[in-house]
This record gives structure tokens, sequence and C-alpha cells, in this order.
């Protein structure tokens, strides 16, 4: 499948209806960028096993996979990213 995007003001472009339906994309779904050559790539990325859920206390809390779960890894990938400067809009 091949097709021509536009990119909008903001720097934004539309997936096809057919591209999301065949790779499973919906809302909320997380996407790799990689500039190889002259071209982008963008590629899912893969699905956590882990889901953060809000709790009635507005927590977000793990939900139960009875997978393990490295919670110290997880928090220092959390701090990281929040590090990371923010670009203003």
């Amino acid at each position: 499948m091949k097709s021509e995007l536009v990119i909008d003001s903001a720097g934004r472009v539309v997936l096809p209806s057919e591209a999301r339906r065949r790779l499973n994309l919906r809302p909320g779904s997380r996407l790799r960028l990689a500039v190889v050559a002259e071209r982008l790539e963008l590629t899912p990325a893969p699905e956590s096993d882990v889901a953060l859920v809000r709790s009635p206390g507005r927590r977000q809390v793990l939900q139960a996979t009875g997978k393990a779960f490295d919670a110290a890894a997880a928090t220092r990938a959390e701090r990281d990213e929040q590090a990371r400067p923010r670009r203003s809009r």
C-alpha cells in the first residue's frame, strides 16, 4: 500500500484508515519514527505487558497480569522521561 500524505501546519499527518486497520492501530497506539537515508519509517511500538489504570482515588496503579515486573527499572524509565526537556509550542 502506498499513499501520499500531507503535513498540516502543526506538523501532523493522518494515516489512511486502511493502513490503521491493517496494522491494528487505534487511538493512543504508539509508533516509532526512524529517519533512514532520505525517508521516514513509522513502525508500531511494541505494546507494553503492563497496563496502568486510575483507581477511584485518582492514583495510577498497575493492573494485575500475573507476569514478573521490574518496578525499579520502570521507575527509572519514568524519571528519565520526566527529566527530558519539553518543547514549547
